[in-house]
């Protein structure tokens, strides 16, 4: 008996349910400008200078803060490059590595013991704790709860002879997963999800097959090994290599706090070793559910793999599984950002871009398991030319997920269904026609209504997802964003939000940090 392949809608949100469809933001500055006229047409004694005053500034403000399209306003454009001048004048776009030759020259080197965009972020001491095989990450940046964070390298699903059903268990394993995780019982308020491609290196394969012809003593076999050797020759520049990691993070929130002094006291451990233990009793709880739901081998990353994986990521001359002398202190590449891309190395050698995938921007359509695949698997790669050899696309995709409370998810959910189920009648009693906008939004809210009924075991989630694009010159970049951008529509992705003038700080959101998503009522 076969069993259907699973289904899901994540697009859907196409547009804001809050008043006018605005975002908070505007909402609060419209409201301080009404406000703000109000006091000068009162203080004013409503003389005309004071009238024309308010509406000037209201219609100032409205020119400014509109948002057209979904797309940023006037003023927040500005901010944004107003933001990006002032890093860029205090050279926190540029950071060189120890082993830098402009390291310590004041006219390159700005002088961070880190990157910038690190912020408070730092490895918890746990030396003495009893647990010192542990890396643990703490991330105490102003804006947000202080978290904890561990990275676990998974094999994730193989590719091969399966069949829908193989996948659908899969997908249900992995969503049983994801459900345990979200429970009170847990303190793993978030994942993050990192798929790493990169070249792959035939080194180990090639000195395999010439052992193995060595040992050939029939000469009928030749033909067939010059032609597997001409094979490997031409596969080799194309090949592609695919890691996958998962980021737990754990909020310090109360009951967290609760349980690790607890620990603490009763073993009479400092309290950096009650926390230790406290996370690492949920990574085991997290690394066995992932095996169970047939991620492959699963194992938990310790400080010089880690920071291997850190470096690799930014830098990819760098082997992921290079790890010898990767430390905290030295895994951090240089690299100045620019407008359109970041570039890293001393050379520089690699050129970075980074885009945004919002939520909105998936077609709210049926997908299965396999939807990310061409973006995952099956972006071509870039056939080189006279001077550049060909190479498989240099990509990394990150998927941060922030898990949201059944209780919480359905009263989101209920006023949802309420304000959405409200519009279809409003516009139906005045006969007006729309162009699908209100259908999709109402579905959307059904859909969660009904995932979220009691009993069902669900809980809510927000999410969004960042993508890093490397090549190996500016031309290269731009070539190799092309196809991305051509998978990801294969993939119901609509668009990619390119940043402009912070790559070197989105870079960071494609890194195993947990990074990339604000705290939102529903999460905090």
């Amino acid at each position: 008996m076969s069993t259907a392949m699973r289904t899901c809608i994540l697009g859907g949100e196409i547009a804001r349910r809050s008043w006018l469809g605005l975002s908070r933001p505007v909402l609060t500055a419209w409201a301080l400008s009404i406000g703000a006229a109000l006091a000068i047409y009162l203080l004013g004694g409503g003389q005309a200078w004071t009238i024309a005053t308010a509406l000037a500034l209201l219609a100032v403000v409205f020119a400014t803060t509109m948002e057209w399209r979904d797309k940023p306003s006037l003023a927040a454009r500005r901010a944004h490059d107003l933001r990006n001048w002032s890093r860029t004048r205090r050279g926190e776009h540029t950071y060189r590595n120890p082993d830098d030759p402009a390291h310590g020259d004041p006219a390159l080197d700005p002088g961070w013991a880190f990157p910038p965009p690190l912020g408070n972020t730092a490895p918890l001491a746990v030396a003495g704790t009893g647990l010192d095989d542990m890396f643990i990450v703490r991330t105490a940046n102003p804006g947000e709860r202080p978290y904890y964070s561990v990275t676990v390298a998974v094999d994730g699903i193989a590719d091969g002879l399966r069949g829908d059903a193989a996948y659908a268990a899969m997908s249900a394993a992995f969503g049983s997963f994801l459900a345990q995780m979200a429970r009170t019982s847990s303190h793993v308020r978030g994942l993050q999800l990192l798929h790493r491609s990169v070249p792959h290196d035939m080194t180990r394969h090639t000195r395999w097959a010439h052992t193995r012809v060595k040992r050939l003593r029939d000469a009928r076999l030749l033909p067939a090994v010059e032609s597997y050797g001409t094979l490997i020759d031409t596969l080799a520049p194309l090949a592609e290599e695919h890691r996958t990691f998962v980021v737990l993070r754990f909020p310090q929130t109360e009951a967290f706090m609760a349980d690790t002094a607890r620990l603490a006291r009763s073993k009479n451990a400092p309290i950096a070793g009650g926390i230790a233990q406290v996370v690492r009793d949920e990574t085991e709880r997290a690394t066995r559910l992932l095996a169970m739901a047939g991620m492959g081998r699963v194992d938990v990353l310790g400080e010089r793999r880690m920071c291997a994986v850190i470096r690799a990521l930014l830098d990819p001359s760098f082997a992921i599984d290079r790890h010898r002398n990767a430390t905290w202190n030295t895994c951090w590449p240089s690299y100045i950002g620019g407008r359109d891309c970041v570039a890293v190395g001393t050379d520089p050698r690699w050129w970075t871009r980074v885009g945004h995938i919002r939520p909105r921007a998936i077609e709210p359509v049926a997908l299965g398991p396999l939807w990310l695949a061409p973006l995952l698997t099956g972006v071509d790669a870039d056939p080189g030319d006279d001077d550049i050899a060909p190479t498989p696309t240099i990509r990394t995709l990150s998927v941060r997920m922030d898990f949201v409370p059944a209780h919480r998810a359905r009263a989101a959910t209920k006023g949802d269904v309420t304000a959405d189920q409200a519009r279809k009648a409003k516009e139906r009693e005045k006969g007006k026609l729309d162009d699908g906008s209100t259908e999709v939004l109402a579905d959307a809210s059904e859909r969660r209504r009904q995932d979220l009924m009691p009993g069902s075991g669900h809980h809510g989630v927000v999410y969004t997802a960042s993508i890093a694009v490397t090549g190996r010159g500016p031309d290269d970049l731009d070539r190799a964003c092309l196809r991305v951008t051509e998978a990801a529509g294969e993939s119901a992705i609509t668009e990619i939000d390119w940043c402009s003038g912070d790559h070197d700080v989105a870079m960071f959101t494609t890194l195993p940090l947990a990074r990339g998503l604000a705290a939102t009522p529903h999460t905090r």
